[in-house]
């Protein structure tokens, strides 16, 4: 049964840096642990877990070989989160577009 008291929250979407932050915690992994069995530096690891950088196809399969993750949910996680990051940023820099810069055409209904 439906209860309309219930307010519908917001849907939060989270990103791949915070499902590798979670097993890390988890586990008591190290950023330079993990960094040594990525084979990435250190300074990497910690800018994707401050979402400064997000992880690629190749880095997704190598927390896949070494954290068991599944690297299609982190690379789903990582583009979801950065779309959501686009949709929240205003568009900057209107005056060097010309007057059609974002109108619909008249066929789009969304």
């Amino acid at each position: 049964m439906l209860h309309r008291e219930n307010e519908i929250k917001k849907y939060h979407t989270t990103s791949a840096a915070d499902l590798i932050r979670e097993t890390m915690n988890y586990y008591k992994i190290t950023q330079t642990d993990l960094a040594d069995r990525l084979g990435v530096s250190q300074k990497h690891i910690s800018e994707i877990l401050q979402k400064k950088r997000f992880i690629n196809e190749t880095l997704a399969l190598r927390i896949e070989a070494v954290m068991g993750i599944s690297s299609i949910l982190l690379l789903n996680l990582d583009s979801n989160f950065k779309l959501r990051l686009a949709k929240e940023t205003p568009v900057q820099d209107m005056k060097n577009k010309s007057d059609k810069f974002l109108k619909r055409y008249d066929w789009v209904t969304v």
